[in-house]
């Protein structure tokens, strides 16, 4: 660990020490979702998936989100339930995508996840989106993900690495979900450990022993208008892509995976908001192809753009044993 990591590693230690000192509890359960690394390991599909296994269930979930690059300050209701209420600009790209996907389901974002909770009217249970180093709140289940694609990086903390916090803190963690694992090993304590190998770092000490392996399937392709496309539709077809998300790479592979013949792609900055001009260059760049495709957390904020009728994109869900869900929730 050279200096500017130790200094950020005791700058880090001093804020959860203080925000853990100082802790609130919500009054129902607390379920949080989040990572260890920088960069996207696919939070926003789990969350909407446990969002709807607690509808299914009969529960009325709330999710708490910060709200990343919403412009509006302070707590504020995105979705009571019946779509957005908010737009983009306002409460940020993945609430407004989790309102689109999630009738019935309270979204609130705010930085104070307390705060926030205060605004919900019919929550009997809280999922946190992006919270595992929110410390301020307890939580009764911590889940931290790891995109197996990525891994740790090189094993070293920010801004040298991608690593949020050192390794020995996945031991916070209560559950620990290995996604997009090509390795075929479905132990996932040894996947952990392959990924430490990699990253030549030791296995962290006390690290939970509950790790569930996991994937982000494409289930369809879509129009702006929301029509559904089969993905066989994209066997053996040239396709042009571009996405603003935290890991291009693990998009790209997924085209790949139905078969498209990817002939390029545009990465953009996590959550970047497009431009009519960036449009124009996009389709520009994509040359004579006539599939163009992008990410559902991209199209949310072009979908008003007149270009954006030659866009379509790609729908993902999140998959994993049923023995995950019965975790979570605690029914038999």
């Amino acid at each position: 660990m050279n200096i500017i990591e130790h200094l950020y590693n005791i700058g880090l230690t001093l804020k959860r020490n203080r925000a853990v000192s100082r802790q609130r509890r919500l009054p129902h359960r607390v379920i949080s979702v989040g990572n260890i690394t920088l960069g996207g390991t696919g939070k926003t599909p789990l969350v909407i998936a446990l969002a709807r296994e607690a509808v299914r269930i009969g529960l009325k979930p709330c999710i708490l989100t910060r709200g990343y690059r919403g412009k509006t300050v302070g707590p504020c209701i995105v979705s009571n339930g019946n779509g957005p209420l908010m737009d983009v600009t306002e409460a940020g790209d993945e609430p407004v995508l989790m309102a689109l996907r999630l009738p019935q389901v309270e979204i609130i974002k705010g930085p104070d996840r307390y705060e926030a909770a205060q605004l919900s009217k019919q929550a009997d249970i809280f999922i946190l989106d992006d919270a595992f180093q929110h410390f301020a709140l307890y939580r009764d289940i911590d889940i931290v993900l790891v995109d197996c694609l990525k891994g740790f990086g090189n094993g070293r903390l920010f801004p040298a690495g991608p690593l949020r916090e050192p390794l020995a803190q996945l031991a916070r963690a209560n559950i620990i979900v290995a996604t997009r694992n090509d390795t075929h090993n479905t132990n996932g304590n040894s996947i952990i450990e392959t990924l430490c190998n990699r990253a030549g770092v030791a296995y962290p000490a006390g690290i939970t022993t509950e790790v569930y392996t996991a994937q982000h399937r494409p289930t369809c392709l879509k129009t702006i208008h929301g029509t559904d496309i089969p993905l066989s539709a994209l066997a053996g077809q040239r396709v042009f892509a571009f996405c603003g998300i935290g890991n291009p790479d693990a998009f790209k592979r997924t085209l790949l995976s139905t078969g498209a013949d990817v002939t390029g792609i545009i990465p953009l900055p996590d959550h970047h908001r497009y431009t009519n001009s960036d449009l124009k260059k996009i389709l520009k760049k994509s040359g004579t192809e006539q599939w163009i495709i992008t990410t559902e957390k991209d199209i949310i904020k072009i979908r008003q753009n007149p270009l954006a009728g030659k866009v379509l994109y790609l729908m993902i869900e999140f998959e994993t044993d049923g023995g995950f869900y019965k975790r979570i929730f605690g029914y038999d």
